[in-house]
């Protein structure tokens, strides 16, 4: 009789960890997934700018090409960040290095806006509007599946497996663009 009430604890503890672990990953993949909705929306954004950089080079002044060349050297930086995040997905310091790269694109912008002649202005300001615009929107999904994750990892017992299975939190970003 005390094997079988043994055998019984050690089968509802065993159904018990595979559960938490199927949860931990179902809720894992969903972050990872809204994550690449969001990537999209930045990789549409960014071509999108770029494209409109390189048909503005032909109208900008002379003092307006190392302003244009700086914004593109930015844009590079912010695909590199995401393409390490697609490559290391919920890795903390490529998020970081994502939302960084994020806030130097936005400055870089408005930067440039000031300083750029009337020819090329039209086409940052349409990027900066549709940052405004899109992203926010785009991310709210993402902030969803990280708060659920994140409260499976702080939930106990589950905070006991996914640290045996060095579950890390993932990051809440702020990708939004202020206005001015």
């Amino acid at each position: 009789m005390v094997a079988l009430i043994f055998g019984l604890l050690v089968a509802l503890v065993l159904f018990w960890v595979v559960g938490a672990h199927n949860r931990l990953v179902r809720l894992r993949s969903e972050v990872i997934r809204q994550w690449s909705s969001v990537d999209a929306v930045w990789l549409r954004l960014l071509v999108r700018l770029q494209g409109g950089i390189a048909a503005r080079q032909s109208l900008a002044t002379e003092e307006d090409l190392p302003s244009l060349q700086g914004l593109q050297t930015v844009c590079d930086d912010l695909l590199d960040a995401l393409t390490q995040v697609r490559l290391q997905p919920l890795e903390g310091e490529t998020q970081k290095l994502v939302v960084q790269q994020h806030q130097l694109l936005v400055a870089e912008v408005r930067r440039v806006l000031l300083i750029v002649s009337e020819a090329v202005k039209p086409d940052l300001d349409i990027a900066l509007s549709r940052m405004r615009q899109t992203l926010p929107a785009a991310v709210i999904p993402y902030h969803v599946a990280v708060a659920a994750y994140n409260e499976a990892l702080e939930m106990r017992p589950a905070a006991w497996l996914a640290r045996r299975l060095k579950f890390k939190p993932a990051l809440r970003m702020d990708l939004s663009v202020a206005s001015n």
